[in-house]
């Protein structure tokens, strides 16, 4: 009694479709979230989403050279993964697309109104989705945050990990060397 439990559900990543491991994960962790409600815990349902990082500037460069708006506004999922595998086909073929890929993520970290839209509008259209499943399992969060969350406070955390010699930058690239530790 009076203790809390935070319990971390299914995590789908925004552009992608829940898999099998995210519908386990949710009906393990709304079956935990029920069991220690019911012993009297104070109980946080988290579900952590994957929704920042290359791949999404990878995603934005697909849509902006093959999407249609149209098609993928009817079918969002399907047809962002499609756009997504055909990117990578395609870099394999031609390397400058990762260039281009990482380029969009790098607007979209700095705040570029285009890439921002699209990213919304990608978002909007995965939480429609996992919310359609959810709503079926009867299952609800506390919070339901994604990576990007916390990029305000990236820089102050990534800033204080430097300052005490956890981090390092090397070449423009921010590293916490493992020295070979698991």
């Amino acid at each position: 009694k009076g203790k809390t439990v935070i319990v971390e559900y299914s995590s789908p990543n925004i552009a992608k479709p829940m898999s099998v491991g995210h519908l386990r994960s949710t009906i393990i962790g709304q079956a935990l979230y029920n069991i220690h409600k019911f012993l009297g815990y104070k109980v946080i349902s988290d579900n952590h989403l994957g929704d920042w990082g290359t791949q999404f500037g990878n995603l934005i460069c697909a849509y902006k050279r093959w999407g249609d708006p149209k098609k993928v506004a009817k079918n969002p999922i399907k047809e962002l993964l499609e756009l997504y595998v055909k990117f990578h086909a395609e870099a394999e073929k031609n390397s400058e697309l990762e260039e281009e890929g990482r380029m969009w993520f790098a607007k979209l970290e700095k705040n570029d109104k285009n890439a921002w839209k699209l990213w919304k509008l990608f978002n909007k259209w995965s939480l429609e989705e996992f919310n359609k499943m959810y709503k079926r399992l009867g299952v609800k969060f506390d919070y339901m945050l994604g990576e990007s969350f916390y990029i305000k406070n990236a820089k102050a955390v990534i800033g204080e990990a430097i300052k005490k010699g956890v981090a390092k930058q090397e070449q423009g690239t921010i590293l916490i060397p493992m020295n070979g530790t698991p």
